[in-house]
């Protein structure tokens, strides 16, 4: 490593500066006069120490200091370029005589991600040649820009700079090509399965409409066709590197009961005629349908079924259904028990802490209070959502005149919302972009390092700091342990260890949206990442930086 501290030199030495300036003043008033330099190559020298003539005066002991893009020579000596770029001269005076430096700025630069290129442009020194458009391509070749140079540009830059008597800063001389990811496997089907409410639609508004229950099938019938992924295009970048792509997902294709798949062809049939079941768009089951008119009560008892069932009425206290297919609602659910692999629609809603429903599937309804509630695929709540914990492993999805009043939301994809919270009610905590289980269980450690800490803490101010004891010590390993655990958890959905680069790639479409009021106190996470709201708000997306290191809040 070369030692760039200031050298001074016992002789008689002077400085011989080895590159041109000049100051450039414009006619216009308004226009400051500057200095321009001549454009230097990497190792030219750009200072070297000389011995005075005889008949001169003794100078000042003269030291050279490497700065910015500039390096010593060997024998300590010289100052020379670092890179190709534009040398700026610097004197200071010390205590021993003077420090001479040189700093170099770069006539090129490029970005971090390496699909961009820039360069600076200072107007040509008088007496010194100027710059031509095939010597600048060449010295962009020489710092590795091998794609994207446009010759006529670069020509035209030159041009525009000495005609101007202007610096160029910061221009684009050459761009890669990004990389085109491939496109996920689908089903595309081929009968009308109506609207999946909690669809983003083109607009980016939400589709609310009522799903569509019960689609039937015929033998034989052709229900969806399995489009395979695609492989995307790799990108380039300026320095002629392959930049991979992302490719495309592959999705599995799940069928049961009355449901066949062919690999070959891709395509799904019922094998009987039935009513159509489509569990998380890969998901496909054809079934009977059962139909039970009233409440789910004592008349009926608990209900088991391989089949899509439709009730009429309400689902009453301690009773529970369990269903294979679909499972449509025409009342409520009142603090009893839903065990659903379709997805689940309830007219009216949930009410009561002492039931639970596990869906499969999408799960939507108008509202739920002090409920809790589990869904493989998305939630959708129409109206209301109080004191509830709800955990989706797709997106939750809210009207826009909805109301959430404190309880827990924790989905796997994004969050839209009405209005969160009230100035008089426990604080929501609203986690997207998360694996709920992995989530709840972050908490109860959270809670248990808490506990620990505040025994440790009760048991110093009773024994003093000094004291040593073997209660003492199993706290303190009890705390190292737990923070360990914490550090160690990872709540990106399907990696239990995630690198900062796959958490980024997988929160890039992840937010919370709140379209009314979201009052102060919230506690939001995304990821890894969490924030509390510090005031009220209104009409904000939440979403993680750039670096996914914090989380930001941008006008709807």
């Amino acid at each position: 490593m070369t030692d760039s501290r200031p050298i001074f030199n016992p002789q008689c030495l002077f400085p011989d500066i080895l590159f041109r300036t000049e100051i450039i003043t414009k006619e216009e008033k308004e226009s400051p006069s500057f200095e321009t330099v001549e454009l230097v190559r990497k190792n030219s020298p750009l200072v070297r120490l000389i011995e005075a003539k005889k008949e001169y005066s003794p100078p000042t002991p003269i030291s050279l200091l490497a700065a910015t893009h500039t390096v010593l020579s060997e024998n300590k000596d010289s100052l020379l370029a670092d890179v190709d770029g534009y040398p700026f001269l610097s004197r200071q005076k010390v205590a021993d005589g003077e420090t001479l430096s040189v700093s170099v700025i770069p006539l090129v630069s490029i970005a971090d991600d390496k699909m961009e290129a820039n360069i600076t442009l200072y107007p040509s020194v008088v007496g010194c040649n100027e710059l031509t458009g095939e010597q600048l391509f060449e010295i962009l070749k020489d710092n590795q820009i091998q794609f994207g140079l446009d010759l006529a540009q670069l020509k035209g830059l030159i041009q525009q700079c000495n005609q101007e008597q202007a610096i160029l800063s910061a221009k684009t001389v050459a761009r890669g090509f990004l990389p085109l990811p491939g496109k996920d496997s689908f089903l595309r089907f081929d009968i009308e399965v109506g609207p999946l409410p909690g669809k983003i639609l083109g607009n980016g508004k939400i589709d609310f409409r009522e799903r569509k229950m019960f689609v039937g099938v015929k033998k034989g019938q052709l229900i969806a066709t399995r489009i395979p992924a695609t492989a995307g295009t790799p990108g380039i970048n300026v320095l002629g590197k392959e930049v991979p792509q992302q490719k495309g997902k592959d999705i599995a294709v799940i069928v049961s009961d009355d449901a066949e798949y062919d690999e070959e062809s891709g395509e799904i049939r019922a094998l009987r005629s039935g009513i159509l079941s489509m569990v998380n768009e890969n998901s496909i089951k054809v079934c009977a349908k059962q139909i039970i008119s009233g409440d789910i009560d004592f008349s009926t008892g608990n209900i088991e079924s391989k089949d899509a069932v439709e009730i009429s009425g309400s689902l009453l206290p301690g009773f529970e259904v369990r269903t294979h297919g679909d499972l449509l609602i025409g009342g409520s659910v009142r603090s009893a028990f839903i065990h659903c692999r379709g997805n689940l629609v309830i007219k009216e809603g949930i009410i009561g802490d002492h039931g639970e429903i596990r869906v499969r599937g999408d799960a939507d309804f108008n509202f739920i209070e002090q409920g809790r509630i589990k869904s493989g695929g998305r939630v959708i709540i129409r109206k209301q959502s109080y004191y509830s914990r709800i955990m989706a492993g797709g997106d939750i999805h809210c009207q826009e005149n909805s109301q959430v009043m404190s309880g827990l939301l924790l989905s796997g994809g994004s969050i839209s919302l009405g209005s969160v919270g009230s100035a008089n009610a426990p604080p929501a905590i609203i986690a997207a972009g998360i694996e709920p289980e992995r989530y709840l269980y972050s908490m109860e450690i959270r809670s248990r390092l808490r506990k620990a800490e505040e025994e440790l803490h009760l048991w110093l101010q009773r024994n003093g700091q000094q004291a040593k004891a073997s209660r003492r010590q199993s706290l303190e390993e009890s705390i190292h342990s737990l923070k360990q655990d914490l550090h160690d958890i990872s709540l990106i959905p399907g990696l239990s260890s995630a690198t900062p680069e796959e958490t980024l790639y997988y929160l890039r479409g992840i937010s919370i949206i709140v379209h009314e009021t979201i009052f102060s106190g919230t506690k939001l996470q995304i990821g890894n990442i969490s924030r509390t709201t510090e005031r009220d708000f209104k009409g904000l997306r939440f979403l993680p930086d750039t670096t996914g290191s914090t989380i930001t809040a941008i006008d709807l």
